[in-house]
């Protein structure tokens, strides 16, 4: 079974082009893939629902039911090659807008990973869904790979955990990730 990618709500993926060509026609972007692209060339891929933790829910050793859902991301790209993401987070009237666009480390980390995640034969036998698990506290991304029966979680790089690209049952990262040592100043 191929991984499935979910659909994003109606019309966000408009919205998110909307905006990207609307920073590209002014000059907005200020990171270097994103002010060198050319926006007729630009394409949206693997939608994915992001989710966040906070350190109290690692630190009391909470499972992903804990996982907030807080916006959508996309993959961008240019003439086919990953070169930003954006992100969306919920209007009050429901729609979702455009929060961010980013470059860095994740979105590299996140390609390798779905390429990686695309040969694994788990996903012969269970239809798992692309997700994206954000716990801000301790710097850490992992593509979130959701299933009814089982969850996976696959550590994106630079990962406090190490294990980057390697999909890992959920108790046994989220045991990682709490075995942190001091992991966060107090209130974060």
């Amino acid at each position: 079974m191929p991984l499935h990618l979910p659909d994003a709500p109606s019309d966000t993926p408009d919205r998110v082009m909307s905006k990207l060509h609307a920073f590209a026609d002014a000059g907005k972007f200020t990171t270097k893939a994103l002010r060198g692209a050319r926006k007729d060339h630009l394409a949206l891929s693997a939608p994915h629902q992001v989710f966040t933790m906070g350190l109290d829910d690692i630190t009391s050793g909470a499972g992903l039911d804990r996982a907030r859902p807080v916006g959508w991301r996309f993959l961008i790209e240019e003439d086919g090659k990953l070169i930003a993401s954006a992100e969306t987070t919920p209007a009050p009237d429901g729609t979702h807008e455009v929060s961010h666009f980013n470059e860095g480390p994740f979105e590299a980390a996140t390609d390798n990973a779905m390429k990686a995640v695309r040969k694994l034969p788990q996903l012969q036998a269970v239809d798992y869904e692309l997700r994206l698990l954000r716990i801000p506290a301790l710097y850490m991304m992992a593509l979130w790979l959701h299933a009814p029966a089982t969850d996976l979680l696959v550590p994106l790089s630079p990962s406090p955990i190490g294990k980057e690209g390697k999909p890992i049952p959920a108790a046994e990262f989220l045991a990682d990730l709490s075995a942190l040592p001091g992991q966060a100043a107090p209130g974060a």
